[in-house]
């Protein structure tokens, strides 16, 4: 016990640098307080700093063994203070929702109660992180939110996910905010798939969300409204099915495919094309009367289910766009000659997907205590 109190003090003794980080807002809010706790570090789990978020400023007190250039800070980003600073600007921004303005940012070192460096950052020293135009329309439930401040593969998940919602959220087109979302959608079905290739994560999402109904109350309540003439329009059918299955040894996929799903919409649509524009390829293989019942007894049940509208828009459709789109599959979203995106098609389907991904992240943030 001895020699575990004189360990404890050695520790303390050589971690007597203490650097306090002040980061002042303008915002005309009341003042209220959003955290207060202590945050591990990366490097360091069994040690924590200090947190004072409030909606005016925040404060950050850490202690550490080594002297810290505080000139160029935001230059490394390697640095456990750095990132304890990233922090709680996400937890800051996520939790108010709106854009303020970062007034001024302190650093000061002190050791034995004497300060021995201290640094004010001018405006042109620090980005402002997020532009006036951010905005987030759905809230993150705070006791979730709060993962992000942990050193474990779940809190870097979150912590990763919600710099991409957030950044997502601040003057893109709607082919950048969708590539923002993707990255953060692909961090948490990445977590709950435990780390797979992207076909099983998202079969395992998929599977996640079946056995926790009622997790997706945003998104599901996003896609309620949408009926079967609007889901056939909002996006491309034909070109996603017959990239799935475009050879007919993939018909055992297509059916599989649709047996999974009930949904009325959904049925309607692959009646509606023929059976996912497959009906040859399932009769030849013997699949056609299991796949037509199926179809057509949910359809006669008035099968209703929103959770399959927004797993099949997000891990089957929008997996579909992300690979055409990021791996070069087709010309750049910029070179175009039309004006006025209200009239082009592709940013139209962008809009409605990124209307449910987002939401639809915001809903398995919040589900986060039940991951596998």
């Amino acid at each position: 016990m001895h020699n575990i109190k004189l360990l404890t003090q050695i520790i303390k003794m050589t971690r007597e640098n203490r650097y306090i980080i002040e980061i002042l807002f303008e915002n005309n809010d009341r003042k209220k307080n959003l955290f207060n706790g202590n945050v591990p570090y990366f490097g360091s789990p069994s040690f924590t700093d200090a947190f004072v978020i409030n909606t005016d400023k925040i404060t950050i007190e850490a202690n550490r063994s080594a002297i810290i250039q505080l000139e160029g800070i935001f230059y490394n980003h390697f640095s456990s203070i750095y990132n304890q600073i990233i922090k709680a600007l996400l937890f800051y921004y996520a939790s108010t929702r709106k854009f303020a303005k970062i007034k001024s940012l302190l650093i000061t070192r002190t050791r034995s109660r004497q300060i021995l460096a201290e640094k004010q950052f001018k405006d042109e020293e620090f980005s402002q992180v997020l532009t006036n135009s951010f905005k987030l329309n759905y809230t993150i439930d705070p006791v979730r939110l709060c993962e992000l401040f942990k050193e474990t593969p779940k809190g870097i998940t979150i912590l990763i996910s919600v710099s991409y919602l957030l950044s997502a959220n601040s003057a893109l087109n709607e082919n950048d905010k969708f590539e923002k979302l993707w990255k953060g959608f692909n961090k948490l079905f990445a977590q709950i798939g435990n780390y797979e290739n992207d076909f099983n994560c998202l079969r395992k999402l998929k599977q996640f969300i079946v056995d926790n109904p009622g997790i997706l109350p945003l998104s599901s309540n996003k896609v309620h409204g949408i009926n079967t003439k609007r889901l056939r329009n909002s996006i491309r059918w034909r070109a996603m099915l017959l990239d799935f299955y475009d050879t007919e040894r993939k018909t055992g996929g297509l059916k599989d495919f649709i047996l999974r799903y009930n949904d009325k919409r959904i049925m309607e649509i692959l009646l509606e094309t023929k059976y996912g524009f497959r009906e040859d390829f399932l009769r030849r293989h013997g699949f056609f009367t299991q796949v037509d019942n199926h179809i057509k007894h949910s359809i006669a049940s008035n099968i209703i289910n929103d959770d399959e509208i927004v797993t099949l828009l997000t891990g089957k459709y929008m997996y579909f766009v992300r690979n055409k789109t990021f791996h070069g599959e087709k010309i750049d979203f910029s070179f175009k000659l039309s004006v006025n995106n209200d009239v082009n098609k592709e940013q139209n389907e962008l809009k409605f997907l990124n209307s449910i991904l987002e939401p639809y992240l915001i809903d398995l943030i919040n589900a986060s205590h039940i991951y596998p």
